[in-house]
């Protein structure tokens, strides 16, 4: 199964990319495995955006050495944060915790696209295909239908994440295309018992980082643990000084 796995995701992957395309990048386990797949297809350039000693920035740069391919760094400090979340939320107005995490997903989007990019990928979907939060295992603890909730999240994510990575994007007149989210890499997922899909709970993914491992994706990402957006960017700690300001001049509208 890891072999047809394997194979199933680079078939995504390079259904996504053009002859020069950009791509999302934190270092971890998503974003480095689209890209060893990619830069054997296409020229990559990858961006990373967060604030200076984020885990983020620090795993990007060691991830992106490592595959050869040349990295691009946002820094996010206080200043930029906050006009950022400004302009991201009247892209979107949504609630704090959802305006955050499209942060550094703005800045990247412009700053591909001022470098000439028309396509920027995403690993989004990654996570509920592999079982990837820790959420998930406390559902099942709880009683609750687990294998159902996977599905129903993964449908609905171009009316959710997806949707709206792909609109801050386009607001930056660059198209976002995520490889995870491929009918025949979610097949075969749903196809394998749940059990098997959950089987390494401390770092989670762990049918991804065997297929990972056979697709040649550095140690240092097959080894690091889920970290969410928010906290690998360090985007998260900026605002949480600003969260009272931030919610009362911009409440949730959608």
């Amino acid at each position: 199964m890891i072999l047809e796995l394997s194979s199933l995701l680079s078939s995504a992957v390079e259904k996504t990319l053009e002859d020069n395309v950009a791509i999302s990048f934190s270092g971890g386990l998503d974003s480095t495995l689209i890209a060893t797949i990619a830069k054997k297809h296409a020229n990559v350039d990858l961006y990373a955006a967060g604030a200076l000693g984020s885990p983020d920035l620090e795993y990007a740069e060691k991830a992106a050495e490592e595959l050869g391919l040349p990295l691009h760094k946002i820094i996010i400090d206080e200043k930029l944060a906050m006009e950022t979340y400004e302009k991201t939320y009247k892209v979107l107005p949504l609630d704090f915790l959802k305006v955050e995490i499209l942060v550094p997903v703005y800045l990247i989007a412009k700053a591909a696209k001022e470098a000439g990019h028309s396509v920027l990928l995403f690993g989004s979907g990654a996570e509920e295909l592999f079982v990837g939060y820790e959420r998930y295992y406390d559902y099942v603890e709880e009683g609750k239908d687990l294998d159902k909730i996977l599905k129903d999240e993964f449908k609905t994510l171009p009316k959710r994440d997806i949707g709206w990575i792909k609109k801050i994007c386009r607001n930056q007149g660059i198209e976002a295309r995520c490889p995870f989210c491929n009918a025949d890499v979610a097949t075969l997922l749903f196809s394998v018992p749940l059990e098997e899909r959950m089987a390494d709970r401390e770092l989670k993914k762990g049918i991804l980082r065997e297929a990972g491992k056979i697709l040649g994706v550095p140690k240092l990402a097959l080894l690091r643990r889920k970290k969410a957006m928010q906290y690998g960017s360090g985007v998260h700690k900026i605002f949480m000084k600003k969260v009272d300001e931030i919610n009362a001049h911009f409440p949730a509208v959608i």
